[in-house]
């Protein structure tokens, strides 16, 4: 009888801990999950470093702890249509203001459009999960041509 007693209280404490951890869990993948997106390419003006059906997991939270850097990869509304977003490389920040190139000779870019607001820069473009053969983390390129304006 009295083993019985002692067994049961040690089964109830492995699921209440075994409740707690899957409710932690839970909380910690919807806090990481909520600064998580996908977003696919479509256009060619990321050439070499991104093809059009490249599909990418793009991150916010690193921008929430500092601005983005020359060289990485972001998502940011387009300004000449607010409601349709580009994936360019950052060329130059300079006061509260983002200069966007694309990695390919002829992209729509700042050169056309000018430089966006720094709070505009939605997302940080992490990994490329699409297509499986080309797979893997999206670094920051090591230079950047200048970001100079170009006239029509």
């Amino acid at each position: 009888m009295i083993r019985s007693i002692i067994a049961r209280p040690a089964w109830i404490i492995g699921a209440a801990g075994a409740a707690v951890v899957s409710v932690g869990l839970g909380f910690l993948g919807r806090r990481v999950l909520s600064h998580l997106d996908a977003v696919e390419v479509s256009g060619r003006s990321m050439i070499p470093t991104l093809l059009p059906g490249d599909r990418l997991l793009v991150e916010t939270w690193t921008y929430r702890r500092r601005s983005p850097q020359v060289g990485e990869v972001v998502v940011a509304p387009d300004p000449r249509a607010p409601t349709r977003e580009l994936v360019k490389r950052v060329a130059a920040v300079d006061d509260g203001r983002i200069t966007l190139r694309g990695d390919a000779a002829r992209s729509t870019d700042s050169r056309r459009f000018g430089s966006v607001p720094l709070a505009a820069i939605r997302a940080r473009a992490a990994f490329r999960y699409w297509p499986l053969a080309r797979a893997g983390l999206i670094p920051p390129a090591i230079a950047v041509p200048p970001a100079i304006a170009v006239s029509d």
